[in-house]
C-alpha cells in the first residue's frame, strides 16, 4: 500500500517558531450595555480590576472578544488586592450556531 503525501511535505522537519505570541484572550463582561475587561476566569467565577468596574450584581454576560460565552448569575463579590473577584451560581453555556 502506498501513502500519498501533499507536495512539499517532508517528514522530520521542525516547524518554524511562531514570530508572535499566541492570541491573547480578550475576555469581558457586559452589564446593561457596558463592557468591562476580565483579567481571569475559572469555573465558578472571574476577576476584574477594582478601578472603573462597578460592583456587579444579578445576571451578566461573559464574552471572549465578540464571541458570547456564558450568561452568569453573580452571587458574591470581594476585593482581593487590586482585583474584584466575582463568584456566580450558574453559567448557561450558549450552543454554537
Amino acid at each position: 500500500m502506498e501513502i500519498f503525501l501533499p507536495a512539499g511535505f517532508e517528514p522530520n522537519l521542525r516547524r518554524a517558531p511562531k514570530s508572535s505570541p499566541a492570541r491573547a484572550r480578550k475576555l469581558s463582561v457586559e452589564v446593561d450595555g457596558a463592557q468591562y475587561p476580565v483579567l481571569r476566569r475559572w469555573a465558578t467565577g472571574f476577576a476584574t480590576t477594582v478601578e472603573g468596574v462597578p460592583k456587579l450584581e444579578g445576571v451578566v454576560r461573559l464574552y471572549d472578544g465578540t464571541r458570547y460565552l456564558h450568561q452568569c448569575f453573580i452571587t458574591g463579590c470581594e476585593s482581593v488586592e487590586n482585583q474584584q473577584v466575582f463568584t456566580f451560581k450558574r453559567a448557561a453555556e450558549i450552543a454554537a450556531q
